[in-house]
């Protein structure tokens, strides 16, 4: 039979029950129904019991579906046979009718009902089961002859065994690398888990060839690396070339490549400088790019140099050497983790699904095939039926055609294929669509289910119209779309808009909005025109909501409708949109738990429990959905730490919960306290069920990992690692909302085999991204062999291939999507010349939308070839209305324009909520502990002094503080040159600087670390001429104070291996009072140090801090701070009285004092013979803005008397003596 032909419609009654039939069954002609009644045929007519008939399919709910309808079948027939016995006839199905016309006297109706019973008696033994479950019952049945184990080998999740693979390959390969190796960037920035899946994904497929690209000669490349080090081959002359003024006229337009150039002549090692580039700075240098460097006024054919030709070889090498090696260390993984795998199952006396399924192939179609074992299956099996036959394999396939097939090759028993080639739609899973083919080319019937019982026969006419004005609606391959009838009764009257049915059921949304830019020009961002369609799918959701629809009389409720999207980030995207048009919505229950927000917010939540000292992990938590706080609380508690330690103060007492009641306690706590607020919102009830979903999968794990800490390690492996368990997979499953009247939300391929009343698919039109190319390209070969081509030096012309069969697959997708409505379907759709106007399409066919080519195809039939791309506004608009009004031409088909009305909001009816009285009694209080820092500390002072809070504070020359301070200065140049940058950020960026930077000169060699540094104050190295400028001055600073004589002959250059950046220390202390203090203080002589402001402020916790180095020197421990304050425009400011009036202003020198306390604290604890008189030294504060310009500018430096140290420090442990 032609591959383009109509199949025959299937008459149940009369399909062989030997040989190959094949059997395709298009969405909603309720293909179970018919297995069903096979099936009882089998019984019957071979006459066979249930334990000899084999129905196979893919999934173990498909299965036990499967099992559940077959025995309804069994159960109708016999209710039948008893009726038709007592005399009694019960209704006039198919089935009534079958068992009529089968049984002539009532002994055969006694038999038939004997043979029934029986069945139903043997049910449980019948081999109704996945594929997987066939094999594993093969081997376990047939170990001999299978070659399996006696032992029943465990399974085992092959996923967690490829992620062990792929790591020890990591730490193998990649950890170990050399640090030239043009690989190792390439593999860093894919990741370990870019890894795992690519090696996860080449398993699944189980191509039958690999194509990789040879290894890169690493030897070859060092050797061209090494030449530019050759100084007089290439450094001297290109030195030279660029010190000429005559030579190059620089093209004004190449001054990245010039800068280039400019610093590979620059560098000690131009090799190392070189390999070190990006990939698009490479392409700058290599090839001929450098005769475009120069205007056309050029002195100099920069190309003809030796030392341009040169670095342009080496850089053309090292790219190509890139863009070789990550494809090839990706080849490598692969043939490694299939031998480790292998190894590692072998080991461990395990296997898993896939395993099993290679090994009962094997033993029937390998090299040692055994046909005694092929004759035993088909003995124990003489039938076999197979369910969603379009998602088998080759393997699988293979395994089903030799046992039915004699040692000879001649066809014996029968095997029927039930599936749709056009929801064929699981090559990520390992489904190929050509083992399908191969099966249906050999088939001795094909037939089809040609009656729609799931769709109304308006939808079913407006689909038939659509798909029989394309060419087929499935690409090349021999898949086409058979017509359907219908068994609607109502002939599609049931579905109604103010009381009159709904004529063009099948609705083509225009989305256009603003997909032209200012000038009318069309958009091409696809980004922003997803965006603007799922805000006008949400608009037409709430709109139709509202507007008068019903079925069945019944008004249309939110439940009754469905968004079909490609990704869960689209889910979400959709969701938020739903929520603030106040319509209700639900996600899929066929994701995972551990994918969500909740799920990730719970990681932070539980951290903080465990770490409830660090006040990073604790507002994190405190920013999650779970726990509330918004964007003013954080800055408040900024402002109010005594208000922050009551907040951290509640995950101490979680996680004394935790250790005694289990993590269920604390997020009980969390969801008592959070439930009313949550509830408030669209989605709350979504977070809830997550979180004690969560919390339910956290208490089974509390006897298997020890302590909370070991909860939240467990929580986050299952984040990252999204594939369950064959064991895990229900556990790990969201659960559905209790309430289902809500939009539902889901993928496409999670949609396939359900059905609901309306149907929108708002982002089918969208495009295959061919910007980056695909890593992994899949296709057949033309020997119709899978293959995966990893990078081979053919991989561009398979990726023609590839992207073909991909766009087949989406082909199938949509149709998937377009069939799962009961009454309407609402598609979204953009002129695709809009999007492409002005791109070469050339070889870019395949990655258009399959909504786009079936259009295409649509409007061709209909009359008149596509036009040119739109290039205005008005052009665009007639294009699509034209198009639009071309396809409602269609029977059963409307095409809208985009939503124009006000923001459409669905209100439902709130329920409401009770109020919960407390349960138990409140805690008692027990004295507060707090963290105190410096900072917080002055923010208890007056208000007048709280402005000098901040460690890095913009301090104007007009400070009253300084007022007092005469200092009549001119302004240096040098001070201005960075006047324009203040505040705290650039004093994070000088801490930044100093903490990072390479021993050796800062500027030009260090630049980046200098850029980086800045980007947050929004200062760039493309910002233009003044940021530029502001770069060269901070790193001139930086390295200016690295070399400055400090005083005493130090330098911060000398200190790299004797002091310690960012020392942290935490101080315990206990019930401390600042008067008393600042007492001591004055008893010292430095009775100013502690503001007045301070006093009856009480400390009891934990005194904690940064200091900015702690340093050895001339056998003295040292304390250093970096200050970047802006004292103003001349020197003097930075010197004597002026400096230590701004230290006075900012209590800097109370800062001064508790570091140096802390660092006393410490040395006491470690030094052995500690005594503070020999070996505590001096605080130095450096203002680095000045330090360098002159002798003494911009340092500050005291040190305390030994007695005041010793007496704070005592104060702070609690003595009562000097506490008094």
């Amino acid at each position: 039979m032609s591959a383009n032909a109509a199949l025959a419609p299937l008459d149940w009654q009369r399909v062989p029950l030997d040989g190959r039939v094949l059997i395709e069954a298009s969405a909603g002609t309720g293909k179970t129904y018919q297995i069903g009644l096979i099936y009882l045929r089998v019984l019957l007519e071979r006459p066979l019991g249930v334990e000899q008939v084999v129905v196979a399919t893919f999934t173990d709910a498909a299965a036990q579906e499967l099992r559940d309808r077959l025995r309804l079948r069994l159960l109708e027939a016999e209710r039948w046979l008893d009726c038709r016995l007592a005399d009694r006839p019960d209704g006039d199905s198919p089935l009534h009718a079958y068992l009529a016309a089968r049984i002539g006297d009532e002994a055969a109706a006694r038999a038939a009902l004997r043979r029934i019973r029986l069945a139903r008696a043997d049910f449980d033994r019948a081999p109704i089961l996945t594929i997987h479950a066939l094999c594993q019952r093969i081997q376990r049945e047939f170990p001999l002859e299978s070659g399996a184990s006696f032992a029943d080998d465990p399974l085992v999740d092959e996923l967690a065994l490829i992620g062990e693979c792929v790591e020890d390959f990591w730490r193998r390969r990649v950890l170990t690398a050399a640090p030239d190796d043009p690989a190792l960037p390439g593999a860093l920035a894919t990741g370990l888990d870019g890894f795992k899946r690519l090696v996860a994904s080449v398993r699944s497929a189980a191509p039958e060839c690999v194509l990789a690209p040879a290894p890169v000669d690493l030897d070859a490349l060092r050797a061209a690396l090494a030449s530019l080090e050759e100084a007089d081959a290439f450094a001297v002359p290109l030195r030279a070339l660029l010190a000429d003024p005559d030579a190059i006229a620089w093209n004004g337009t190449k001054k990245a490549s010039r800068a280039l150039i400019e610093a590979l002549a620059a560098a000690e090692q131009p090799g190392r400088a070189l390999f070190a580039l990006g990939d698009e700075d490479l392409a700058r240098l290599c090839g001929d790019a450098c005769a475009k460097w120069q205007n056309k006024a050029r002195r100099v054919a920069l190309e003809e140099q030796p030392c341009i030709r040169r670095l342009a070889e080496v850089a053309g090498r090292l790219l190509d050497a890139r863009a070789q090696a990550l494809p090839a260390l990706r080849a490598e993984a692969v043939a490694f983790c299939e031998q480790a795998l292998a190894e590692r199952v072998r080991r461990r006396g395990v296997q898993t699904f896939a395993m099993q399924i290679d090994g009962v192939h094997a033993r029937l179609c390998g090299r040692d095939a055994d046909a005694a074992l092929a004759d035993r299956l088909f003995a124990a099996f003489p039938v076999a039926l197979v369910d969603e036959f379009q998602d088998t394999d080759r393997r699988q396939f293979a395994i089903f055609d030799r046992i039915y097939r004699d040692a000879d090759g001649l066809r014996r028993g029968g095997l029927i294929m039930i599936g749709d080639p056009k929801q064929a739609i699981y090559a990520f899973r390992g489904g190929d669509i050509a083992a399908y083919l191969a099966a249906a080319g050999g088939a001795d019937e094909r037939l089809s289910l040609a009656t729609n019982y799931r769709s109304n026969a308006r939808l079913v006419g407006a689909l038939n119209a659509f798909y029989g004005h394309t060419g087929g609606g499935f690409g090349a391959l021999p898949v086409r779309y058979q017509p359907v009838g219908w068994a609607d009764p109502s002939d599609g009257a049931r579905y109604t808009r103010h009381g009159e049915p709904v004529a063009a059921p099948l609705v083509l949304h225009r989305f256009r909005g603003e997909t032209v830019d200012e000038r009318g020009r069309p958009v091409e961002a696809q980004a922003r025109l997803e965006a603007l369609a799922l805000e006008d799918c949400a608009d037409r959701i709430a709109e139709l909501l509202g507007d008068g629809h019903a079925i069945d009389g019944r008004p249309v409720g939110p439940g009754d409708v469905a968004v079909l999207l490609s990704t869960h980030a689209e889910v979400a995207a959709l969701r938020e949109r739903l929520d603030r048009r106040g319509v209700p919505c639900a996600g899929s229950g066929r994701g995972s738990v551990f994918a969500g927000e909740t799920a990730a917010d719970l990681v932070l939540l539980l951290h903080a429990v465990c770490e409830p000292g660090d006040a990073a992990a604790v507002r994190g938590a405190l920013s999650t959905r779970l726990l509330g706080a918004d964007y003013r609380a954080l800055i408040e508690w900024d402002r109010e730490p005594a208000a922050f330690e009551r907040e951290r103060e509640r995950f101490v007492v979680w996680r004394e919960r935790a250790r005694r009641r289990g993590v269920l306690a604390v997020i009980g706590d969390v969801t008592a306290a959070r439930a009313p607020d949550l509830l408030a919102d669209a989605d709350g009830e979504r977070v809830l069920t997550d979180l004690r979903h969560l919390g339910e999968l956290l208490a089974e794990q509390e006897r298997r990992h020890h302590g909370l800490d070991g909860l939240v390690a467990w929580l986050s492996a299952m984040r990252r690692d999204e594939a369950a368990a064959p064991e895990e997979a229900d556990a790990r499953r969201l659960r559905v909302e209790s309430d289902a009247r809500r939009v539902q939300l889901l993928t496409i391929h999670a949609s396939k085999g359900l059905e609901y009343p309306i149907v929108f698919v708002p982002l089918a039109w969208r495009e295959r991204s061919t910007a980056t190319p695909a890593s992994l390209l899949r296709f057949h070969d033309g020997d119709g062999r899978l293959c995966i081509d990893l990078g081979s030096a053919r991989h561009a012309a398979h990726r023609e291939a590839h992207l073909r069969e991909d766009q087949e697959e989406r082909l199938r997708l949509l149709y998937v999507a377009l069939t799962r409505a009961r009454e309407a379907v609402h598609v979204h759709w953009v002129e695709r010349r809009r999007l492409r106007a002005g791109a070469d399409e050339s070889g870019e066919d395949h990655a258009r939308s399959a909504l786009g080519r079936l259009v295409d195809e649509v409007l061709s039939a209909l009359g008149g070839a596509p036009g040119p791309a739109a290039t205005t506004a008005s052009e665009a608009d007639a294009a699509e209305r034209a198009a639009l009004d071309r396809l409602a031409s269609l029977p059963g088909v409307a095409a809208v324009g985009p939503y124009a009305g006000p923001l459409p909001l669905y209100r439902a009816v709130a329920t409401p909520r009770h109020p919960r009285a407390a349960q138990a009694p409140l805690p008692a209080l027990r004295p507060p502990l707090w963290l105190h820092s410096f900072s917080g500390l002055l923010r208890d002072a007056a208000p007048s002094e709280a402005g000098g809070a901040s460690d890095e504070p913009v301090v104007e020359p007009g400070d009253a503080a300084l007022e007092r301070v005469e200092v009549p200065d001119a302004d240096d140049p040098r001070l201005l040159a960075l006047s324009a940058l203040r505040g705290p950020r650039f004093g994070d960026a000088v801490h930044a600087a100093f903490e990072n930077a390479r021993p050796g000169p800062v500027w030009p060699q260090q630049r980046t670390l200098i850029e980086d540094a800045l980007r947050p104050l929004g200062v760039r190295r493309d910002g233009g001429a003044e940021q530029a400028t502001l770069i060269e001055a901070a790193a001139r600073m930086v390295e200016r104070v690295r070399r400055a004589d400090l005083g005493d002959g130090l330098r911060l250059d000398a200190l790299a291996s004797a002091g310690v950046a960012e020392f942290e220390f935490q101080l315990p202390v206990r019930q401390v009072s600042l008067t008393r203090l600042r007492a001591l203080c004055a008893t010292h002589g430095a009775a100013e140090v502690v503001p007045a402001t301070l006093e009856g402020v009480r400390l009891n916790g934990m005194l904690t801090g940064f200091v900015d180095l702690v340093f050895a020197a001339g056998d003295r421990y040292h304390v250093l701070d970096y200050k970047t304050n802006w004292l103003g425009g001349g020197l003097a400011a930075y010197r004597g009285a002026s400096l230590d009036a701004a230290m006075r202003a900012h209590h800097y020198d109370l800062q001064a004092l508790l570091y140096t306390v802390a660092l006393h604290r410490y040395l006491r604890q470690r030094l052995r013979g500690y005594a503070p008189e020999r070996h505590l030294g001096e605080s130095w504060y450096l203002f680095v803005r000045a330090v360098g310009l002159d002798a003494a500018g911009g340092v500050w430096r005291r040190r305390w008397p030994p007695g005041l140290i010793a007496a704070l420090d005592a104060a702070f442990a609690g003595d009562a003596e000097t506490l008094r």
